[in-house]
């Protein structure tokens, strides 16, 4: 296998954008100290390992809207709670869950304060937008000189254009506080300049970074969960419109007009994420060659669409299971409403298609409808061991497995307190109840 080259443009003054597969040198400093939180955590465990071999184990969330956002929530706080939180390496979602990993996000120390986050400061963080327009104007570039108290924040979105051209593999995008990229193309500019005007790997012009706010919106809108829901999208835009109206007219006519007239352009055209596009024009050259495993229209285009990753696969682990990342271990969070394996299994064929290892999905008969709140993949290959747990299982939810899901759905309106909580408890229950199960896999991981 050639060895990748490590390809800078925008030189002399200051290196924005890199051609390689390789991990940014940044995260890799975060996570050699990050290795310190784990290593603690597993002796405090009375879990053994290899000093040249502790495992890189990241918590996986799913799209869900408002369900995977309070989902997440309540995993991460019970996983605080029982002293799990700081075996983990790194924290990927997709969807909802970024609206999760977003507000928590904005505190330096959250994962060490997390067992006692208030449901409180929940509200706060999903309905107060709704009330009083309090949003969060922080960049997520700001995080990047932050110590390893957290886990890694990965964001994934994907490329529209690749996934329409059935590139389902390269389309994958992913977001860190570090960079921006083609997460299997190995193509990255800085976060801090990602959505600024580049031709030929040079800076052409200079963008103020988007906030935590628009990358909410770009990774984990709930109306973007899926191109086969454009009719439930357009009821729901329309009941937004409709319980707003007074509000509306009260500004003015003509601007609600204009208003109802992008959002129904934007629906069906679906454009969301356009920005400029960091590979525009870049050649490969005999010093760097690595161009040319990327699509032309990458090269070609200068702006390009991004959307949420939840209309391709309910998943980020794709973006997250870089080979040089190196992940040992995935605790996959699945607060998917309807089929709790569907998740698992087209993560499988995708990381197949891509050259990824990923174990192979092996459900028992019966319980595609009727799912335990506990399941490990792990074969003899060099995948990683996969933990898949489902929202809603026999166990926490007995019988009335359905009468959650629609409880639930992913396009309604916010949620009251009271199914904040419930949701809250339903879904650290998952946790609190395979504690054991779960160190035993960490162990497992340890052994390999």
């Amino acid at each position: 296998m050639r060895k990748s080259v490590v390809c800078y443009f925008s030189f002399p003054f200051r290196r924005y954008v890199r051609v390689p597969k390789s991990l940014n040198l940044k995260e890799e400093e975060y996570v050699t100290g990050r290795q310190a939180v784990v290593e603690k955590c597993l002796k405090d465990n009375g879990i053994k390992y290899r000093q040249e071999h502790v495992p890189v184990i990241a918590v996986l969330g799913s799209g869900g809207g408002e369900r995977a956002m309070v989902g997440l929530l309540g995993v991460l706080a019970q996983m605080g709670e029982d002293k799990l939180l700081d075996s983990i390496t790194y924290l990927c979602g997709v969807s909802g869950c970024t609206w999760c990993m977003a507000s928590l996000y904005e505190d330096p120390k959250w994962s060490v304060n997390v067992a006692n986050y208030s449901l409180t400061d929940f509200w706060a963080a999903t309905v107060v937008y709704y009330i009083i327009k309090e949003i969060d104007r922080h960049h997520l570039s700001e995080q990047e000189a932050r110590d390893s108290t957290n886990p890694y924040p990965i964001y994934t979105a994907i490329d529209k254009g690749l996934k329409q051209d059935n590139q389902t593999a390269p389309c994958w995008f992913e977001i860190t506080p570090h960079e921006a990229g083609y997460s299997l193309l190995g193509a990255y500019v800085d976060t801090s300049h990602f959505g600024s005007q580049f031709e030929a790997g040079k800076l052409k012009k200079a963008i103020k970074e988007e906030d935590m706010l628009y990358l909410q919106g770009l990774c984990g809108s709930a109306i973007a969960d899926g191109m086969e829901n454009i009719t439930e999208i357009l009821q729901w835009i329309w009941d937004w419109i409709h319980s707003n109206m007074i509000s509306f007219l009260l500004a003015g006519i003509f601007p609600f007009l204009k208003i109802l007239q992008k959002t129904i352009i934007a629906a069906h055209n679906w454009t969301w994420g356009t920005k400029f596009n960091f590979l525009y024009n870049i050649t490969g050259s005999a010093l760097c060659p690595e161009v040319e495993h990327i699509p032309a229209a990458l090269l070609s285009d200068e702006k390009r669409d991004l959307i949420d990753a939840g209309i391709l696969l309910n998943s980020p682990c794709v973006a997250l299971l870089r080979p040089e990342r190196k992940v040992d271990l995935i605790l996959f969070f699945d607060f998917s409403r309807d089929d709790p394996f569907l998740t698992v299994k087209k993560a499988a064929d995708y990381c197949k298609e891509a050259g990824i290892p990923f174990p192979s999905v092996v459900i028992e008969p019966g319980e595609e409808k009727n799912p335990k709140d506990f399941y490990v993949f792990k074969d003899e290959t060099k995948a990683p061991i996969v933990i898949h747990i489902p929202l809603f299982n026999t166990v926490n939810c007995g019988e009335k497995i359905e009468e959650w899901r629609k409880r639930y759905k992913t396009f309604q309106d916010p949620y009251s307190k009271e199914m904040i909580e419930d949701l809250l408890l339903v879904s650290s229950r998952n946790v609190k109840n395979n504690k054991e199960k779960i160190l035993n896999e960490i162990k497992a991981a340890c052994a390999r």
